[in-house]
This record gives C-alpha cells, sequence and structure tokens, in this order.
C-alpha cells in the first residue's frame, strides 16, 4: 500500500479481492480505492494494536509479572486484541460519520477494500499465531547443572563433554552401549553413577540423541539427580545456584523462578508438603522441549532429593 499510494497507482487486484472477502453480514460497501486516507487508516489501526500490546505489557509488569510471562500472555490473546482494536476502530469511524452528517458537512467518506484486506491479513495471521502458540508453546531455557565447574546443558550437552573433564560413569567406558528402551515419559535412556576420583557426582540419565542405541560418548543428558546427603552436593549448582545452601524455608516461602534466577514466559510451580516443582514450557513437549526442577524433602523438613530433566516427544 505504501508503494502504491506513493507512485500514484492501485495496489494488486487480489488485494481488493481479500478486502471485499473480509466482509461481515449484509452488503458489500467496500471500494476498490488505495490512496493517502486508506494508508493512514492501516497506519492508524497498526499503530492502535502496537499501544495496545504495550498497555498490556505495562499493566502486567505493574502487577508483579516478568516481561517474557506478559509477552507470552500477549501472544495467547493475540486474536482478541486484534478484534478489540478493530471493534474499537468501527465504532470511532461510525461516530465521525454520524458527526459529519450532523454538521452536513460535503465530506464523502470512503469503506476501503485495501484498508480491509490489510486488516483481513493482520486478524488471520493473528488467529494463526495464536492457535500456534496453545498448540505448541513457547521454547524455554534450557536448565544447566554445574558439577565440580563442569557445566551440563539438560537436554543439549552429551557425556563426551564430561568424559573430557575427567568424569566416568560407574561400570561403562566411552564406547558403552546405551539402549533407550522408550519405557518411560519422565526418564530416557540408561541411569548411570557420575564419578571422578572415587567420589559420587550423582545420577544421570544418558539417551542417544537420535535412534535407540549409541555409544556412550555419542550420548544426551536428559536428566541429573543428587541425594542431599551426598559429600559433593556443595559443588553442585542448578542454574548457578547452589543447592547446598537451600533450605525447606526458601522452597515454602519463594516463588522457585526467583530461587534460581528465571524469567520464564510460561512455567508452573507445584507443591505438595515436602515436594516443590519448577515446570519450564507447560504445553506439549512434541516441539519445544520441556524442563522441570525437582526438590524433595522429608517429614523433618531435610532436603532428600534434588531432580532436573528434560522431555520432549523424540526420546519416548
Amino acid at each position: 500500500m505504501v508503494i502504491a499510494v506513493k507512485t500514484n497507482k492501485d495496489v494488486p487486484s487480489w488485494i481488493y479481492k481479500i478486502g471485499h472477502a473480509m466482509k461481515g453480514r449484509g452488503r458489500d460497501y467496500y471500494e476498490d480505492i488505495t490512496d493517502a486516507s486508506a494508508l493512514k487508516e492501516v497506519n492508524l489501526f497498526l499503530l492502535g494494536l502496537v499501544l495496545a500490546h504495550i498497555i498490556v505489557i505495562i499493566v502486567m509488569y505493574f502487577r508483579g509479572q516478568s516481561l517474557p510471562e506478559a509477552i507470552y500472555f500477549c501472544l495467547k490473546v493475540e486474536l482478541f486484541m486484534v478484534v478489540g482494536i478493530r471493534m474499537l476502530w468501527m465504532i470511532c469511524k461510525t461516530i465521525s460519520l454520524i458527526s459529519d452528517r450532523a454538521k452536513k458537512t460535503s465530506k464523502k467518506n470512503h469503506e476501503y477494500a485495501s484498508t480491509n484486506a490489510v486488516i483481513g491479513m493482520v486478524l488471520m495471521t493473528a488467529f494463526s499465531l495464536m492457535l500456534t502458540v496453545f498448540m505448541t508453546g513457547i521454547p524455554a531455557k534450557p536448565v544447566e547443572v554445574s558439577i565440580a565447574e563442569s557445566r551440563i546443558t539438560i537436554g543439549r550437552t552429551k557425556a563426551s563433554e564430561l568424559l573430557k573433564a575427567g568424569f566416568g560413569f560407574y561400570t561403562k567406558n566411552e564406547d558403552s552401549e546405551i539402549v533407550n528402551r522408550r519405557d518411560s515419559h519422565f526418564q530416557y535412556g540408561e541411569l548411570t553413577e557420575v564419578i571422578r576420583d572415587g567420589k559420587s557426582y550423582g545420577i544421570v540419565s544418558l539417551t542417544p540423541e537420535w535412534g535407540d542405541i549409541a555409544m556412550l560418548k555419542d550420548c544426551v543428558i536428559t536428566y541429573y539427580g543428587i541425594s542431599a546427603d551426598s559429600e559433593q552436593l556443595d559443588k553442585i549448582k542448578i542454574n548457578n545456584t547452589s543447592i547446598y545452601k537451600l533450605k525447606y524455608d526458601d522452597f515454602k516461602n519463594r516463588r522457585l523462578i526467583d530461587i534460581f534466577s528465571m524469567t520464564p514466559g510460561d512455567y508452573k510451580e507445584s507443591q505438595n508438603g515436602y515436594y516443590f516443582s519448577l515446570q519450564l514450557q507447560t504445553n506439549s513437549y512434541m516441539l519445544w522441549k520441556r524442563y522441570t526442577i525437582e526438590a524433595n524433602f522429608d517429614k523433618d523438613y531435610k532436603a532428600v532429593q534434588y531432580e532436573v530433566r528434560v522431555q520432549q516427544t523424540i526420546w519416548e
């Protein structure tokens, strides 16, 4: 439309056809006209849509939500925001028309097919975007686990990186065959103990990245767990947070995203007395990975186990 207005030409005929098709019930009042006024209407509509997003984000921010949460909320209600701005625009045009008639001005008001086409395409785009977000969710930032200064990105880091850092796997070597039996939705591959210098650094799940069988060195780490009474607990961090220093009251009185310094757009926190869980990416994990951090305590409020896992359909 910008090019058409600047060069004083018409937009392609298919745009007019879309404009006529995107009408409500009743007579088609749209005209095949593209001029500065048509472009101005489009710009005002888009400006209103941008302002609506900014207002929603500001309101959610002052209500204690993070910027990613506010953006994710906007994505989920995108269609309703577009429809709302469209209805507000129609009300404003109706008021303007009534005002012009009351003043008996000779100004002619047009219903532009080109403008309606752009608004219609924005509407369809918003619908597609909202539907996609509801079906697939949005990607979450992977969870990192630090083992004695060696960083593991759950769902990405391969066993070979731990081998290079001097770690080993109990009763296994780099060429050991690992099989993913696909019999669980929560743990994949094979569980094995991480050791170095005769000391245990927890349990990991080694999963073939593609297929059902792979050598250990080529497997991805999809789970990490460590007992709270481990002598090496003080050398373990989750997202740069030392779990050795965490107490029951931290989990009871603080949000888990604050404990682990996260600002996810989509997450779910759960607690059941002595169990605490933070789930990142709460939709289906067919496309985007889901990450979960769990902490278990006993009846005396002492930590029992810390776990981090990733879920994705390709490993099930």
